[in-house]
């Protein structure tokens, strides 16, 4: 039997994690539509205002960025003659022969057996974005329903509770659900002022490319911890190519915002919204990060919030009642 359930969660370990970020968002995002539908707003429509306005901002933002991208996307076309021969001007080139050394290097490598695993690898790439796709689009769709049963499943919920418990099990199922709403809003601000602080930087220095980059910082900043590291190595290398001393201001900046971010705004940004202490946020991602990987990252701090406020309210009267 536990053999049977370990290897059934093994098999839909896909479709667990969907579910797991579809009830996360949707949480956060019922916050937002309970505070239409308390000032009289029918849920219906207070849903539809909703993901209207997330339509609307995500079309706006790609709006701004768009041109910014393209004339970003044209300037590195162009410059591509530009950086070869700086590859091929420098030492290190001519270390490997000069371009004459490098090309009978590359004929070696780029042998029928090498090109076809290269191209094994391609596929192997583009089926797993497909596959991200198809899930990042099932994640939404559940995330859609989820809210549009809101009400009912938390009622279905509380009607597995015994009577006598359902107003208390209500009260801190409705304190968990607030907490998890805030962690999210106030994860979103933290990946904001990341994305914002990082395109500053990019603009003063001079590294290309500081609209596309800075949306990736915003997004991978959404993961606790290692997304500003991830964040960070892709904008060095990209600084790189400006010059050495730039890819050093990159390093020595990226670097101070993550020890920002890890021990001050994070943990004071969690403090605010989910009332965590800083020593609980931090060891919270790091066992949740160790558990579960980068899921357990990101849920960490609210399962925490959660675990925290049960025990407040079921074991700690117990205790004093005991």
């Amino acid at each position: 039997m536990a053999y049977a359930l370990v290897w059934s969660i093994q098999e839909l370990s896909t479709v667990i994690t969907a579910l797991v970020v579809a009830a996360f968002l949707a949480v956060g995002l019922e916050r937002i539509i309970s505070t239409m539908t308390r000032r009289r707003v029918p849920r219906w429509l207070a849903m539809t205002i909703l993901f209207l306005g997330v339509f609307l901002v995500f079309c706006g933002g790609i709006a701004a960025i768009i041109p910014a991208l393209v004339r970003e996307t044209t300037q590195f076309v162009e410059n591509v003659p530009d950086y070869y021969d700086a590859v091929m001007s420098s030492k290190l080139a001519e270390r490997f022969g000069g371009e004459a050394g490098l090309a009978e290097r590359a004929q070696d490598v780029l042998t029928a057996s090498n090109i076809s695993k290269a191209l094994g690898g391609v596929a192997g790439g583009a089926a797993s974005a497909a596959n991200g796709l198809v899930w990042t689009v099932t994640t939404i769709l559940l995330t859609v329903f989820i809210l549009a049963s809101y009400t009912q499943l938390r009622q279905g919920s509380l009607r597995l509770v015994a009577a006598s418990k359902r107003e208390q099990t209500g009260r801190i199922l409705d304190g968990i659900l607030k907490q998890v709403g805030a962690y999210l809003i106030g994860a979103l601000a933290i990946g904001l002022f990341a994305g914002v602080s990082s395109w500053i930087f990019m603009a003063i220095v001079g590294i290309p490319y500081g609209a596309l980059l800075a949306l990736l910082v915003a997004l991978l900043d959404l993961i606790p911890q290692i997304g500003a590291t991830i964040g960070a190595v892709v904008v060095t290398l990209v600084a790189l190519a400006v010059s050495p001393m730039t890819a050093v201001a990159s390093a020595i900046f990226f670097i101070a915002y993550q020890q920002l971010e890890n021990w001050v705004i994070y943990p004071t940004v969690m403090r605010s919204a989910v009332k965590v202490s800083n020593l609980a946020a931090i060891v919270a991602v790091l066992v949740g990060g160790t558990l579960f990987g980068v899921i357990g990252i990101v849920l960490s701090v609210p399962i925490y919030a959660a675990i925290r406020l049960i025990g407040k309210e079921l074991v700690i009267p117990r205790l004093d009642n005991s």
